[in-house]
């Protein structure tokens, strides 16, 4: 006796439902490391706008770097003035003032004074980059601020003569979409962890944009670090990272003006401040003196461990410090490839 055809209608439909939910399982989420990453960066991303009468306003982007409100951004999204409107992520405007500028690098620095808790972003490391990699640029393209968009990296080391033919070198090359207004905002990986700040992008062409790497931010930040500090903390280290996703930077001693620190210790705070980087290192004296004591927590073969250093003044010596970088934070120069290049800031 043959089956009914229903039999076989109903057994196939037993068969194929697990596998047709399982599939809905992994499909339902939303969630990707995109979203983690720029629910992780878009808070310390501000818009910055310069008034100009008679003419719409110019519009940029930058980076909070500080829980003190220290923001990097291009020099040239600033005009040359030295006050300029900030807004943060939540709507808050503010007076910007700007406090340091390299026009060879084409970076400035702004401090803004709130009261409001403010989120940081870290910078990321340069001497992990890969080519393909996928990359988030955030920034206020045409003025819609706190855009979001994606790409990859296309190349490394590119060489582009800027409008005012200063040539800057050790560029991050990209393909993810910026427009003027993006100038200053940030460039993350999917770590969420900041590797540039967009600067400029091929006149003519698309999604050939270029951001200043994360190393020569940071030297720059460092030199602002040396005028704000008056004191030096007399310790030589290296960056080192130790894996490819999660808390991977690090902080290695190699040698020290204090006996209570050892080569190979691993620096993990300074006072309050959790230590990632040399910025973070040059960072937590900001507020010290000379003559005072601050706890650094290390880790030494393992285990935690505590001493306590006495800072001593760094006017007329310079900071001790030297930090290891790769090759990317090479400062910038002049230019190269011929190619024609316009600064991403609207005006």
């Amino acid at each position: 006796m043959r089956p009914h055809p229903s039999y076989w209608a109903v057994l196939t439909i037993a068969l194929i439902t697990p596998v047709t939910f399982a599939q809905d399982k992994t499909t339902l989420s939303r969630t990707t490391p995109v979203v983690v990453a720029v629910k992780k960066t878009i808070g310390g991303v501000v818009a910055i706008r310069v008034p100009r009468p008679g003419e719409k306003d110019m519009i940029g982007a930058g980076i909070i770097v500080d829980e003190s409100g220290v923001i990097i951004t291009n020099r040239h999204v600033t005009g040359g003035n030295k006050q300029l409107k900030v807004r943060l992520n939540d709507g808050a405007d503010l007076t910007g003032e700007v406090v340091l500028t390299e026009p060879d690098l084409d970076l400035a620095i702004l401090q803004i004074n709130t009261t409001r808790k403010l989120t940081v972003l870290r910078l990321g490391p340069t001497n992990d980059l890969m080519v393909g990699e996928t990359v988030l640029a955030i920034g206020s393209p045409y003025g819609f601020e706190a855009t979001v968009s994606r790409g990859i990296i296309s190349a490394l080391n590119r060489e582009i003569t800027m409008p005012n033919d200063v040539l800057m070198t050790g560029l991050i090359q990209h393909d993810a979409p910026i427009n003027p207004g993006n100038s200053g905002g940030p460039l993350v990986n999917i770590n969420g962890e900041v590797i540039g700040i967009n600067v400029a992008m091929r006149d003519g062409a698309q999604n050939i944009a270029f951001t200043i790497n994360a190393g020569t931010v940071q030297g720059f930040l460092t030199k602002y670090s040396k005028r704000r500090s008056g004191v030096q903390h007399g310790v030589k280290f290296e960056e080192k990272i130790v894996a490819e996703v999660g808390d991977r930077q690090r902080v290695v001693v190699k040698n020290a003006a204090h006996a209570e620190l050892k080569p190979g210790d691993e620096i993990r705070t300074v006072g309050n401040l959790k230590v990632a980087n040399a910025f973070d290192m040059e960072r937590s004296l900001w507020n010290k003196k000379p003559g005072q004591q601050v706890e650094i927590k290390v880790n030494r073969g393992g285990r935690e461990v505590t001493v306590m250093v006495t800072l001593e003044s760094s006017r007329g010596t310079g900071s001790a410090a030297v930090a290891s970088r790769s090759p990317l934070g090479a400062t910038a120069g002049s230019e190269n490839s011929g190619a024609s290049v316009r600064t991403s800031n609207q005006r």
